[in-house]
C-alpha cells in the first residue's frame, strides 16, 4: 500500500510534533497542519488527504466533534481519526455517531497506530467506492529555496515550471520573493496586478481572483508575480500564502514556488505548505556551509523530510556531490550543468532556456529534473 497522506488538526503546537514523531515515515506523509477552523475545511477539501487526525489533550469538545461530523458528511474519501490522552466510553460513542473511524491514545505504540490507521483508511476507501466517487487528483506544491543568493535558484525554478508545462501539466508559478522577486523578468512579463493586489481584493482569495491577478505565459505557465515595489511586501502575510496554496490545489497539477533566500514568516509558511522542498546549491564551500545551516533550521521546523537537494551550476570542483551526500546523508536529487552563457542569454531575452535552447545540456538536465518530479508524483 502506498504512503497515506495525512492532515493533522490540533490547536497545540507540541501535539503537532508528537503526532509527527509517532507516524511512521514509511507509511505516512503529513501534507499539512491546521486548527479546528474554516481554514482547515479549505485545506482538507483541496488537499484530498487519506487521513485526518484530530489531536487534543483531555478529550474533545462538542464543537470539535460536530466539526468532525461536518467533515465526514461533506468530504468523502478521508478517514477521520481522533487521538487524545483521555479515551472514554462516552467519547467512543459520540465519535462513532460523528463518523469517526478510530479513537486512539496519544501514546499508542507506533506499529499499532500504523496498523489501526491503515485499516481505517481501507474501510473509508471502500465507502468512497460504494459512493461511486471518481478518482481524485492531488496536486504537488514544489518549493525552491536557497539560503544564499547567486545559486541560480530562480532560473532553475522558472525553467522547471516551464518543463512541467511542456509535459502537459497544469502549472502555477508563485513568486514568493516579495521584496526582490524577478520571476516576471525571466518570463518577459510586465504585470499589471501582482500578489499584493490579490490579497487586497475585496472578494477575497478565491480561484477566480487568483486567475484574474495572474498572467498566463506563452508556455502555458500561470504566473502570480511578486510586488512591483519592495515596500509593498509587508502587505502579504504568511496566512495569505497558506490560503493561496490551499485554494489553487484543485486547479493545477503543480504549484511551483520561488522563495526568498531568508527564513521570514512568508517563506516558512510556503515551506510548511509545500510537498517537496528543493534546496538549490553549488559546488563551493560557501554553499556547503549555508546548506548545513539551512538543514539545521529545517530540522527544527520539522520540515527536513521534504528536502530534495539539487546541485546547480555543476562543475569540477574541490567540493563534490558526494560531499553533500555524505555530510547531510541525503542523496542529491538532481545535478544541473553549469552553462552561464546560455542562462544569461535567455535571461536577458526573457525566454525560458528549456524552450529557446532545448538542445543545450543545461536544458536537458532541467527537463530530466521535471521528468523525475512527474514520475515520482504518479
Amino acid at each position: 500500500m502506498e504512503k497515506l497522506n495525512v492532515v493533522v488538526l490540533t490547536e497545540d503546537m507540541d501535539l503537532r510534533i508528537h503526532i509527527k514523531n509517532r507516524l511512521s515515515p514509511e507509511a505516512f506523509v503529513i501534507s499539512g497542519y491546521s486548527d479546528f477552523s474554516s481554514a482547515a475545511v479549505l485545506k482538507i477539501e483541496n488537499m484530498f488527504p487519506d487521513v485526518i487526525i484530530f489531536a487534543a489533550h483531555g478529550g474533545f469538545s462538542p464543537a470539535q466533534l460536530s466539526f468532525a461530523q461536518n467533515i465526514y458528511t461533506s468530504i468523502a474519501g478521508s478517514v477521520i481519526v481522533l487521538m487524545t490522552d483521555n479515551v472514554t466510553v462516552d467519547l467512543l460513542n459520540k465519535a462513532a455517531q460523528s463518523g469517526v473511524r478510530q479513537v486512539l491514545e496519544l501514546n499508542t505504540p507506533i506499529d499499532e497506530l500504523t496498523e489501526s490507521i491503515k485499516n481505517a483508511a481501507v474501510l473509508e476507501r471502500q465507502r468512497s467506492a460504494d459512493l461511486t466517487l471518481g478518482p481524485r487528483t492531488r496536486s504537488k506544491v514544489l518549493g525552491f529555496f536557497s539560503g544564499k543568493g547567486g545559486t541560480g535558484k530562480t532560473t532553475l525554478s522558472v525553467n522547471t515550471a516551464v518543463a512541467l508545462a511542456k509535459a502537459g501539466k497544469r502549472v502555477l508559478m508563485i513568486d514568493c520573493d516579495l521584496q526582490f522577486g524577478d520571476v516576471n523578468l525571466l518570463f518577459d512579463l510586465e504585470p499589471k496586478d501582482t500578489i499584493v493586489e490579490l490579497v487586497q481584493e475585496r472578494g477575497g482569495i478565491m480561484i477566480d481572483n487568483i486567475r484574474a491577478f495572474s498572467m498566463v505565459h506563452g508556455t502555458g505557465v500561470s504566473v502570480l508575480c511578486a510586488p512591483k515595489s519592495a515596500e509593498f511586501a509587508e502587505l502579504v502575510t504568511a496566512r495569505h500564502i497558506e490560503t493561496i496554496i490551499d485554494v489553487v490545489r484543485p486547479y493545477f497539477d503543480f504549484i511551483v514556488i520561488d522563495m526568498a533566500p531568508a527564513f521570514n514568516d512568508v517563506t516558512i509558511a510556503a515551506i510548511e505548505n509545500c510537498d517537496e522542498l528543493y534546496l538549490v546549491y553549488n559546488l563551493e564551500i560557501l554553499s556547503l556551509k549555508n546548506a548545513k545551516v539551512c538543514l539545521e533550521i529545517l530540522e527544527q521546523l520539522q520540515q527536513r523530510d521534504k528536502v530534495r537537494l539539487v546541485i546547480n551550476k555543476n562543475i569540477k570542483s574541490m567540493i563534490k556531490i558526494k560531499d553533500y551526500e555524505n555530510i547531510f546523508e541525503i542523496p542529491v536529487f538532481a545535478a544541473v550543468t553549469n552553462d552561464i552563457k546560455t542562462a544569461n542569454l535567455c535571461l536577458n531575452k526573457g525566454q525560458p532556456l528549456v524552450v529557446t535552447m532545448p538542445k543545450t545540456q543545461i536544458a536537458k538536465d532541467i527537463n530530466s529534473l521535471a521528468k523525475k518530479i512527474i514520475s515520482q508524483s504518479q
